[in-house]
């Protein structure tokens, strides 16, 4: 049996090891796959680690193989992220079984709110509540909240908005397994004695004298041992503003407006504040409304630098990307290219080269995806006071633990 995880790792904590071992427990002999973002996060963020250090600590903290979720889909709303981490799951041919969390322990409830998305009725209120200024997943939270009389808090918590995401993408081959989140929750930015938001320990590396003590009660002396080092030179996001301006300033309107995720109008509102803004933080603030909330701000920045437009989104498919695995892993990498209907990368080298990147020539969907992955990496790679050389994904090969 082998079972599916769809995650960030970001980074890698007490509370992910709680959700293998957890996993472990009910299926003890299962294969764990993990899918996991790349250089960017869901909410719009660079990834604190990257891509193959979180795969690293993932295999290190029990995972057996990690593949990366696409750019395409990583940087995306709930919907997409949970449709995009499913779908290349399902793919595979192997999976039988997601494993996620949520605050809420009764998957019925979470189950009962997935089937509520396919009433004739919620897209009308939705449409309508949307018309009216409010943001989609405000709309949502609202609707699933009247209809399933569930605390509107409680879809407010990002998790459970993905569990039920989650539930909605899945196939009927896949089974759904729930298990309940445990400590801090998502945004908390606290730390605790042991399960610590991941942005609290993001927080408190930042912090001028971390206290390294307290953050070692949520992660394993490898992670913890890798976040020391991060702060040798931890990524700055605030570095993407200069580049943001030089991009805005530089389109057309009609450029803009083929960004994907730009709708009518907000391409106004964002030369605006890119002319009045003096850091990173003003810009997003001053794009920032009701209706556009902060990561999908966020997420549409980085589409507009990445130049990433809506019909490019429409041509792009799938690929399953090797990002690290042990031995059960490599045994487990056999069966999927037996069954897997996706091309499997392994050396990005053997599937595309950075000339075809800059002349824009690939023609097969998988690879034009795999080259979006490419300059995502390389553009975080710049986001440090010592920039990381470019062309990582094609230097990386996927790490083997034994």
């Amino acid at each position: 049996m082998a079972i599916g995880i769809i995650a960030e790792y970001n980074p890698f904590h007490a509370g992910h090891e709680y959700q293998i071992s957890q996993a472990r427990k009910i299926f003890a002999d299962a294969e764990i796959v993990a899918v996991m973002s790349g250089s960017f996060t869901q909410r719009g963020t660079p990834a604190f680690l990257d891509k193959w250090t979180r795969a690293r600590l993932a295999i290190s903290g029990g995972v057996d193989l990690v593949l990366e979720l696409p750019f395409t889909s990583a940087v995306r709303s709930a919907q997409d992220f949970a449709r995009g981490g499913v779908r290349i799951l399902s793919r595979l041919g192997i999976i039988d079984k997601l494993v996620f969390g949520a605050e809420v322990a009764d998957l019925s409830a979470l189950q009962a709110a997935a089937k509520i998305f396919d009433e004739e009725f919620f897209h009308d209120e939705l449409r309508g509540k949307m018309a009216a200024g409010i943001s989609y997943a405000a709309a949502v939270t609202k609707i699933l909240s009247r209809v399933t009389t569930l605390d509107e808090e409680i879809f407010r918590q990002p998790n459970n908005i993905l569990a039920v995401e989650y539930l909605r993408a899945l196939p009927e081959s896949i089974s759904p397994v729930l298990i309940p989140r445990i400590g801090a929750s998502y945004g908390d930015l606290s730390l605790r004695e042991k399960f610590s938001s991941a942005a609290a320990i993001r927080a408190a590396v930042r912090e001028k004298n971390p206290e390294w003590g307290k953050i070692s009660a949520s992660v394993n002396k490898k992670s913890l041992d890798e976040l020391k080092l991060a702060k040798e030179n931890l990524i700055r996001e605030e570095l993407l503003f200069r580049p943001i301006l030089s991009k805005i300033f530089t389109s057309r309107l009609e450029d803009l407006r083929e960004i994907f995720g730009m709708v009518e109008g907000l391409e106004f509102r964002i030369i605006d504040a890119a002319r009045s803004a003096k850091n990173f933080d003003e810009l997003i603030k001053k794009i920032v409304s009701r209706r556009y909330p902060t990561s999908r701000v966020k997420r549409l920045l980085l589409h507009l630098l990445i130049g990433l437009t809506a019909e490019e989104i429409s041509q792009v498919d799938d690929f399953a990307r090797v990002l690290a695995f042990n031995e059960r892993g490599r045994i487990l990498l056999k069966r999927i290219r037996a069954e897997s209907t996706l091309p499997i990368v392994t050396k990005v080298a053997q599937h595309l080269t950075s000339r075809d990147i800059l002349e824009n020539r690939l023609v097969e969907p998988y690879k034009k995806n795999l080259a979006l992955d490419v300059v995502a990496t390389d553009l975080r790679g710049i986001l440090f006071d010592c920039s990381r050389p470019a062309g990582q994904d094609f230097l990386t090969s996927p790490i083997f633990l034994s």
